[in-house]
């Protein structure tokens, strides 16, 4: 990291991921490099609404990003009747649940930890419910599977896909390579970047970029990809993640 720069962090995620951490980066001097791994595209409702249909009177909700609230809660509760106040909302990670406030949700549940694991963790000591669970093609079955191994009735629906970006421009591998730090928030993120990156930018990315995660699945698929430098976030809201990555830069410093 050269002294006369100013560090340099890239985000390599779904648009609007972390939004909180840019004018706290901004604060201390740090630029903050936006690059879009994949585009989100909602599902029609009129396709996943009619599977609904014999799965009424859902008494919780999960939602694990914040395109599963515009692209499943919103249009759901637009075309259902009046729910009860005893609907639980149970989101991921802060950005979700602020999210859900957005649009009208007061009380939002959230586990203890980051993630949809961590969801199905909070869930498995309760009463078996009936949960309405939205979520990305990319997100998996994983939080279904665990819930339903926990005794809980769920449907689990796939309100928006996720396409992989055009190719990376020129521009974009620049600030890659330029990078003091890259953060990636998800294994198919690292998966993607690989993909578009091609096969020798990205093992010289692994061998000499430092790189922050979101959680220990991505951790190991970091490994897996030969990344040397790997650190987990230990949370998603603004303040701590922020806090984590001037912990970071400053190590690259020294």
């Amino acid at each position: 990291m050269s002294p006369h720069l100013p560090p340099t962090i890239v985000l390599f995620s779904v648009p609007g991921t972390l939004e909180g951490i840019d004018p706290l980066l901004r604060r201390a001097r740090v630029r903050l490099i936006r690059i879009a791994s994949i585009e989100p595209r909602p599902v029609d409702p009129a396709i996943w609404q009619k599977r609904l249909d014999s799965f009424t009177d859902p008494d919780t909700v999960v939602v694990t990003s914040r395109t599963a609230v515009a692209a499943g809660v919103r249009p759901w509760r637009r075309a259902a009747r009046p729910r009860p106040a005893t609907l639980e909302f149970w989101a991921a990670g802060p950005g979700t649940a602020e999210a859900l406030r957005r649009v009208g949700i007061r009380q939002v549940h959230r586990p203890p930890t980051t993630g949809a694991l961590a969801v199905a963790k909070a869930l498995r000591r309760t009463v078996p419910r009936k949960v309405l669970y939205f979520r990305s093609d990319l997100a998996g079955p994983r939080l279904a599977q665990a819930l339903r191994a926990d005794g809980h009735r769920v449907l689990d629906v796939v309100v928006y896909r996720s396409e992989a970006s055009p190719r990376l421009t020129a521009r974009a591998r620049r600030h890659l390579s330029a990078a003091d730090l890259l953060i990636v928030t998800s294994p198919s993120g690292l998966s993607i970047l690989r993909r578009q990156l091609g096969p020798r930018a990205f093992s010289r990315a692994s061998r000499t970029t430092r790189l922050v995660v979101l959680g220990e699945r991505s951790r190991r698929a970091a490994a897996g990809h030969g990344f040397r430098q790997v650190s987990v976030a230990p949370s998603t809201t603004a303040q701590r993640f922020t806090r984590h990555l001037l912990r970071e830069l400053l190590d690259a410093r020294t």
